[in-house]
């Protein structure tokens, strides 16, 4: 059986190095377990993807709207003081065609989340 694999291709950028990244539904479990595998973060994904911590923020720009953010995720950028409207917890982001060309920034410091 043959099965055709939907490829999405999106950047990653962190400290001002942009990373190319190609892959495709269902190789990653989440946005924060692709970020892991293809480069480290120190202290990312600390909670190891059930949305409590906000360690694993990051700016999306360009994700199309199936990228909904759902309460939980709201609730947890509230209890971490988080007041940006465009950050997110990449935990909470599926691998799907909403990523496709968009422009993932990883949060290096906690100061910038306000």
């Amino acid at each position: 059986m043959i099965t055709h694999r939907n490829d999405i291709a999106f950047t990653l950028v962190y400290f001002d190095e942009k990373i190319k990244v190609e892959t495709y539904e269902g190789e990653f479990r989440n946005l924060m377990s692709l970020i892991n595998e293809k480069i480290y973060v120190e202290d990312f994904g600390e909670c190891k993807g059930i949305g409590r911590c906000g360690t694993c923020l990051i700016v999306a720009e360009g994700m199309s709207g199936s990228a909904v953010m759902d309460r939980n995720e709201k609730s947890t950028l509230e209890k971490c003081a988080v007041k940006r409207a465009n950050l997110r917890l990449s935990c909470q982001i599926m691998i799907n065609k909403s990523l496709q060309n968009s422009v993932i920034k990883i949060v290096e410091e906690r100061e910038d989340v306000r």
